[in-house]
């Protein structure tokens, strides 16, 4: 029986527009460290990934790893914070429309 403590790999995946990719993790890039100061983002690990092989390049998947789902909404909450929408604004027309989701696996084994 494992003892390790129950934790979340939350992804947010998203399509961006052809020839956009660097200009998106740019904001991604500067939005991640406003989650960071500013957030419950802040308990979480994270890393930002992209489509390689058997995935399109453009596919942008900004994944955290939380230690409870009451963790991972509260930092969904706190994107409401006014300081966040320039990142949201900026972002949105290099999204393919309807290609943005989050995924939730919970970890079980470490």
């Amino acid at each position: 029986m494992n003892d390790f403590k129950t934790k979340l790999v939350c992804q947010w995946a998203l399509e961006i527009v052809y020839g956009k990719k660097s200009e998106a993790v740019s904001i991604l890039k500067k939005w991640g460290e406003e989650k960071f100061r500013t957030s419950n983002f802040k308990v979480s690990q994270n890393r930002l990934m992209s489509g390689f092989v058997g995935a399109s390049p453009s596919l942008i998947i900004d994944e955290y790893i939380f230690d409870s789902m009451a963790d991972f909404e509260k930092a969904l909450s706190d994107m409401s914070q006014p300081q966040f929408t320039q990142y949201s604004d900026a972002l949105a027309p290099l999204v393919v429309p309807g290609s943005q989701k989050w995924t939730v696996y919970k970890i079980i084994d470490n």
